[in-house]
């Protein structure tokens, strides 16, 4: 990936109809998924965007990242080689908020890191915009016309993690990958809501809840007709098309369980895409390493230089802005 130099800018699967349930309305987006339409146009990945073409990632320092991880980092750079790829670590996290966002600072120095890390993604993307994703995110084919189309992108992750662990009938919103333009009220939408609940003291030891992505989607399905016109959200196909694997034996353990109609429609669909649901419109998958909640058991670990030959960018912030300098 070519950095650019400093600058200042500040999962439903294949099942339509769960996707556009009252419980969670989105965009008509959704519907041409349901006719076998791509919802991609290429165009040209040179043209303007409304999203700026910037990675984001992060982890908690830049020296003990996990090397399984580093093949997936580095496919971001091969898909974007021309776009802006920014390193964050937890102290710039806490920058982010003592330097931009004061009013919920209280909240970032008492919550544990990774809700830490769940709130710099929202005042971020609102500070400085692009696109941010998970360090267990793999790419699989540019994001140019996501980024030309959208001012705010979000997805649905698998509906059998919906319904056969979240127990709901409603789609799930992950926020291990989103993206918008620069300043979109939504991510202040999402930090008041986590504001209010920190300090009536509720959900405190439940980052899903408190911070990730249950008050994505509750922001998400409490704001109005105006305020979400312009938030996209994506099926799962596009980023999400397989489930967590080292949940299988929980998912198959509940399809023998349960008989509910949500739950034969999920299973139905682990029965028929065993490998995942890959489509043309898979633009990434995750891989759910999930290594706050099962822990890190890594065995060998590299910095931010053994992945990238090219520096990426590390943050500069401060009360009037958010500047990128190369890290070497």
């Amino acid at each position: 990936m070519s950095f650019v130099g400093a600058l200042i800018i500040c999962c439903q699967m294949g099942f339509m109809p769960r996707a556009v349930s009252s419980e969670m309305p989105v965009r008509s987006i959704l519907h041409a998924r349901a006719k076998g339409e791509s919802l991609i146009q290429a165009k040209d990945p040179n043209a303007s965007t409304i999203i700026p073409r910037i990675v984001h990632q992060s982890w908690k320092n830049v020296d003990k990242i996990p090397a399984r991880f580093h093949p997936w980092m580095r496919s971001w750079v091969h898909f974007h080689p021309s776009w802006t790829y920014v390193f964050w670590t937890d102290e710039d996290n806490l920058q982010l908020f003592e330097s931009r966002y004061p009013q919920y600072l209280h909240i970032a120095k008492a919550v544990q890191k990774v809700a830490l890390a769940d709130m710099a993604r929202y005042a971020l993307l609102h500070s400085v915009g692009g696109l941010y994703i998970d360090a267990d995110f793999e790419c699989l084919q540019p994001f140019d016309s996501l980024h030309q189309e959208n001012k705010l992108f979000l997805s649905t992750e698998p509906f059998a993690h919906s319904v056969l662990l979240e127990d709901t009938n409603s789609a799930a919103l992950c926020n291990a990958l989103m993206a918008s333009a620069p300043g979109h009220p939504f991510w202040l939408r999402v930090l008041d809501n986590i504001k209010e609940k920190f300090d009536r003291d509720e959900d405190l030891g439940d980052p899903v809840s408190l911070t990730g992505p249950r008050i994505v989607k509750q922001t998400y399905q409490n704001s109005t007709p105006e305020e979400e016109a312009d938030v996209v959200v994506f099926p799962s196909e596009y980023f999400y098309p397989d489930i967590a694997r080292w949940n299988a034996e929980s998912l198959e353990a509940k399809c023998r369980e349960r008989d509910d109609d949500a739950a034969k429609e999920a299973c139905e669909w682990l029965q028929k895409f065993p490998n995942g649901e890959y489509t043309s419109n898979t633009h990434a998958v995750h891989h759910w390493q999930c290594t706050w909640c099962r822990g890190d058991n890594s065995d060998e670990f590299g910095s931010l230089s053994d992945i990238f030959e090219s520096p990426p960018m590390r943050p500069n912030i401060t009360t009037t802005g958010v500047s990128f300098t190369m890290y070497w």
